[in-house]
């Protein structure tokens, strides 16, 4: 059965839709066991999501008791959402259905050394060229989730560092991107987005750990379907666990963080010190793109580059299982551009340290996967927390349906 207590911060009609999405076609008696909810809740949350049009009547089929259950379906065209996933390096602009399809998507430069102000003009643009060419209804796009860094202000729309450039810092993001759309815009952590996206897109009842990896490293955790944030959008801060405890001294005021020494930059930078490689290679420029570059380089068999790699990987794998043993997840997902042709290899070699270093590894398996599309998951997830939002806002949360 599905938790659903009153520390719940998850609306009624929100877990509802997950799980009729998951499950294709149920009944409300089926939904009512799943969630533990009476009839009475379930009723009048199914009233209300077939009021808005997700959800509608399919049929009906046989009950042990002899009446017909009537079986319901979610209508995913019924209304979409705008997920955004940027960062200094990269951003992916995509269109969402109900049922966690893309519909459309577009890439877009990523942040640099821009003011934000004249990203989010480019974003705006993109978005509006976006929806134009999805032949996607405006009057049913629910709004824009921007998936960034941390940490943040979430309520406020605003960035709480001045990561790349300090002009980022309480810079109102969602308000000016908002005024320049004309859609309700929400901001939300990038880890946290990859693992909402990859929720939105399989278990909706399930509990994983996302480790994501772009220009930077983070990580996000789903406990029973509900994203742990943290006072500022920065509760799993993966890329600052210390992975070296003599190691250098990290710009968080840590040493050895897996940042400074397993993360993309700190492979490149290694590259870059190897006077072969970077003979070799073309490390110059674009971070992520150098990193990638090192990346296809091992791949294609170059031992240095791919010691590079493998170190990173070991990093990786070494603070994943503080991770694990934090959480105890028997799942951890990986996500980001930096794993699109990588992820296999990081997938193998964190999996291979989990198996044997876990405290709980003789109780339970931990699972190491890819999501499905982990340049895409970020941005998913930054549209599906758009509908949770638009959910809990359209009320029946679970102690205003107790008086139904």
């Amino acid at each position: 059965m599905r938790s659903f207590g009153s520390d719940t911060r998850m609306s009624t009609l929100a877990v509802v839709l997950d799980l009729i999405r998951e499950r294709t076609t149920v009944s409300r008696v089926e939904l009512a066991e799943a969630t533990g909810l009476t009839q009475a809740t379930m009723t009048h949350a199914v009233r209300r999501l077939i009021a808005l049009g997700m959800v509608h009547e399919v049929g009906t089929a046989r009950s042990a008791r002899g009446t017909p259950r009537r079986l319901l379906e979610l209508q995913p065209d019924a209304r979409h959402m705008v997920g955004v996933q940027f960062d200094r390096y990269t951003a992916l602009g995509v269109v969402v259905d109900l049922a966690g399809h893309v519909v459309a998507q577009t890439a877009m430069p990523g942040a640099g050394d821009r003011h934000p102000g004249a990203v989010l003009v480019d974003y705006a643009a993109s978005i509006e060229a976006l929806l134009q060419d999805s032949g996607v209804p405006r009057d049913g796009v629910l709004g824009i989730g921007l998936a960034t860094h941390g940490p943040q202000d979430r309520d406020a729309g605003v960035l709480l560092t001045e990561y790349p450039a300090p002009a980022w810092r309480g810079y109102p993001l969602a308000a000016e991107l908002s005024a320049a759309t004309g859609l309700p815009v929400r901001i939300e952590n990038d880890a946290t987005a990859a693992g909402l996206g990859v929720q939105a897109q399989g278990s909706a009842s399930s509990s994983f750990a996302v480790v994501f990896m772009s220009g930077g490293i983070g990580s996000g955790v789903i406990l029973d379907g509900f994203p742990y944030r943290g006072v500022t959008s920065n509760g799993v801060e993966l890329g600052h666990i210390s992975v070296d405890a003599r190691g250098e001294v990290c710009g968080c005021g840590n040493r050895g963080c897996l940042e400074i020494i397993g993360g993309p930059n700190a492979v490149v930078r290694n590259g870059q010190a190897h006077q072969g490689l970077s003979a070799r290679l073309d490390l110059d420029g674009d971070q992520l793109d150098a990193f990638m570059g090192i990346g296809r380089a091992a791949l294609a068999g170059d031992p240095d580059a791919a010691g590079l790699i493998d170190d990173s990987a070991q990093m990786l794998a070494v603070a994943t299982v503080s991770l694990v043993n934090m959480f105890d997840v028997g799942r951890v997902v990986l996500a980001g551009r930096a794993f699109a042709e990588l992820g296999p290899r990081y997938r193998d070699a964190i999996q291979e340290v989990l198996d044997r270093s876990v405290f709980m590894r003789q109780v339970h398996n931990v699972q190491v996967e890819l999501a499905d599309d982990v340049s895409q998951a970020p941005a998913i997830g930054g549209a599906a927390m758009v509908l949770r939002n638009f959910l809990e806002s359209s009320g029946l949360r679970d102690r205003d349906a107790a008086g139904t």
